[in-house]
């Protein structure tokens, strides 16, 4: 993913699923190349390269 796509499903008001190791995450902030996300499996926060985040789609 790029960090411009990052900014924008962060801005969304629709909730786009994003996967970090084929985990869900919610895109909690942007920093630079790295986002801090919220692993939704567990509630852990992790900082991750934005590189490494894939995109699945937007949740109904």
């Amino acid at each position: 993913m790029l960090t411009r796509r990052a900014l924008e499903i962060m801005q969304s008001p629709n909730n786009i699923e994003v996967l970090y190791k084929s985990k869900p995450v919610w895109l909690e902030n942007v920093e630079g190349s790295n986002v801090k996300v919220k692993d939704l499996t567990n509630n852990s926060i992790l900082e991750v390269p934005v590189s490494e985040l894939q995109e699945t789609g937007i949740i109904k």
